[in-house]
């Protein structure tokens, strides 16, 4: 990736943004042989890493704050278990808003099982931590969520959604703190995301991440 920067983006492109950014190089006179595939994400969770599983072992919670950054308030180290009109929902609230994270929540209602359990984990990457440059003057005051999403077909895919605080809070959290703190490093470790999924399950252009 540090060689090829493009590789993500052109990995992830629709035939029509690869079109785009093809005849944009090409007009700039440009010399340029687009990246080889990115190696295939596994299904399932990663097996655990030794220090995660220490840190399973004394019931450490996996979201660590960067250096310099005040951690995130109490009410974000929890992971909630959502229903699949919930988890839409978010995502048509961060799209709304303009959050800057979210999915489709047609192609979502389309494609996740309809009466699947999926699970929310505020996780913010450094660049998006909450205090951070927002863009437009001002400063990022949501939280970035992974979420584990459990698609019609059965298997389990990532996905990230912008979600205030506040909307976060008032979502009901039902499991028990160990199963809790499993689940997290559970959610964490899953390498294929929607776009993935649905690009292998592409039909014409209903894919995620082109909408």
């Amino acid at each position: 990736m540090a060689e090829r920067p493009m590789s993500w983006v052109w990995n992830t492109a629709g035939p029509e943004a690869r079109a785009w950014m093809l005849r944009h190089i090409e007009q700039a006179a440009r010399n340029w042989t687009p990246p080889p595939p990115l190696p295939q994400s596994r299904k399932g969770p990663s097996p655990m890493t030794p220090r995660q599983r220490v840190a399973l072992l004394f019931r450490r919670w996996p979201v660590k704050t960067p250096a310099g950054r005040r951690p995130l308030p109490a009410e974000a180290n929890v992971l909630k278990a959502l229903d699949t009109e919930a988890v839409c929902a978010l995502n048509d609230q961060a799209r709304r808003l303009r959050l800057g994270l979210a999915g489709s929540g047609s192609w979502l209602r389309a494609h996740l099982a309809p009466d699947g359990i999926h699970y929310l984990l505020p996780d913010p990457a450094n660049y998006y931590w909450p205090g951070n440059p927002n863009g437009s003057g001002g400063e990022i005051d949501w939280w970035q969520c992974t979420a584990l999403l459990r698609m019609h077909d059965g298997e389990q895919v990532s996905s990230m959604v912008a979600v205030l605080p506040k909307t976060f809070a008032a979502l009901p959290s039902t499991l028990p703190r160990k199963h809790q703190l499993r689940l997290a490093h559970h959610v964490r470790s899953v390498e294929r995301d929607t776009s993935q999924w649905g690009r292998d399950h592409e039909t014409g252009r209903d894919v995620e991440g082109d909408r």
